[in-house]
């Protein structure tokens, strides 16, 4: 007798048809990250190079196509079947922040005690420990902390219009984690970005001490290994940090990346090869996800109110006095401009005996720099970027936002940008 299928079986092979068919559409977009996204980021090494590199960190390189995976089919996941938390959210969200507290407490304490190189080993075993019930602790609690995040910040988005059939688009979707390290490779003769790997998250000093070490004698180099803020994906990587305001705006600073990666133009498909655009780009989305941040917390956190920052001043109104560059970063200002003279002059061991010293010095001053060399320059960039630079492309989209009838008209503005020109003319067209 033939076998035929009740409604209730093609309800059922619908649903599992279009939930792979979600499955494969989550991994293209992976692979389009994966292809466009990482691997333009640099030129490839040279090959010795790349096998002293592989040779020496393959036990820690970070899987991002495994991570990619595993949180696309997550997210998945979470779009079909997973619900809002119940329990009170302004609660929820206190109690991941005081375990973040605690967490970045004994964090320092780690931190400075290798730093002091007093008896790391014997003195970092019951901190160490203690961080690891902390972190459990915290596990539990984040994909509520997400998924609260996830409807506040997505209520604010839809108000601004950033809807299809009225979802917006695309969905927020991050995760709160420990971004992976990052290796940094410059040569020793000139402060450049010559590679970057991406390693495990949570390396100890001691550990990147000792592969630092490694690679500057096996290949010559200068290396270092660094912590990041985030990570641009999908879903993005947030690090975890225990001010609301910084999680609020570093949630949609990520999810206007993803909005850019939208549109067919350079202004995101560039970001890795053009660095005029790569400035705009990320100008775009650090002034949106402070001032759509602002909303954010107005809206369900009033009690932070007083400690958001001043908005961002209308075209009309008066500019307040730049902030004055710290000591800090004045100090590394100086260091820099020196070691670019003594590079310049080929004096390159006492180029790195001169930012051992300056390290110490600042070590004492409370500062915990646990390596500074040509490799560190290279991550940080110019030292144009600290509060006294002069690029003035910060005050010139602070213009144009200020001057945009919305922030979704701002945003496809700049969306549509495919080239510096563009963006020239666009300027010249708001003057």
């Amino acid at each position: 007798m033939l076998w035929l299928p009740t409604k209730k079986w093609h309800k059922a092979i619908a649903c599992l048809t279009w939930r792979r068919r979600r499955q494969h559409g989550a991994r293209l977009l992976l692979w389009c990250f994966v292809c466009f996204g990482l691997t333009t980021a640099t030129a490839p090494p040279k090959f010795a190079l790349s096998v002293e590199i592989a040779e020496l960190t393959h036990a820690y390189q970070f899987d991002f196509v495994d991570w990619e995976t595993q949180a696309i089919t997550n997210e998945i996941w979470r779009q079909l079947w997973a619900t809002s938390p119940q329990t009170n959210t302004t609660e929820l969200i206190q109690t991941f922040l005081k375990q973040e507290a605690q967490l970045e407490q004994r964090q320092a304490e780690l931190h400075k005690i290798f730093v002091s190189q007093a008896d790391p080993q014997r003195k970092s075993e019951s901190l160490t420990q203690e961080l690891a019930i902390l972190r459990a602790e915290q596990a539990r609690l984040i994909p509520q902390v997400e998924m609260a995040l996830v409807a506040q910040v997505e209520s604010v988005l839809r108000d601004e219009g950033f809807t299809i059939a009225g979802h917006v688009f695309p969905p927020v979707a991050f995760r709160l984690i420990e971004p992976p390290t990052l290796l940094i490779i410059s040569p020793r003769n000139k402060i450049e970005r010559q590679e970057w790997i991406g390693l495990q998250p949570d390396l100890s000093d001691s550990l990147r001490h000792d592969l630092e070490t490694a690679l500057d004698q096996r290949a010559h180099v200068s290396s270092y290994i660094t912590d990041l803020g985030g990570l641009g994906s999908y879903p993005t990587m947030v690090i975890r940090n225990t001010d609301l305001i910084y999680l609020v705006n570093t949630v949609i600073h990520e999810w206007v990346h993803n909005y850019l990666l939208t549109f067919p133009t350079k202004i995101a498909w560039a970001y890795s090869t053009e660095p005029q655009l790569r400035t705009i780009n990320e100008t775009t989305a650090s002034i949106v996800g402070q001032e759509l941040g602002r909303r954010v917390i107005t809206r369900y956190y009033p009690a932070w109110i007083d400690r958001l920052p001043p908005p961002t001043p209308a075209a009309n109104q008066k500019k307040s006095t730049p902030a004055k560059p710290s000591e800090y970063a004045l100090t590394m200002r100086r260091i820099r401009q020196e070691v670019d003279r003594l590079l310049a002059e080929g004096k390159i061991e006492q180029a790195e005996s001169f930012m051992e010293v300056e390290r110490q010095k600042l070590v004492k001053k409370g500062y915990g720099l646990r390596k500074l060399n040509q490799a560190y320059f290279a991550f940080h960039g110019s030292y144009a970027l600290s509060a006294g630079s002069i690029d003035p492309t910060g005050d010139q989209i602070r213009h144009l936002w200020a001057i945009s009838p919305s922030a979704k008209s701002f945003l496809d503005r700049v969306g549509w940008l495919n080239s510096y020109e563009d963006y020239l003319a666009w300027l010249k067209e708001s003057n």
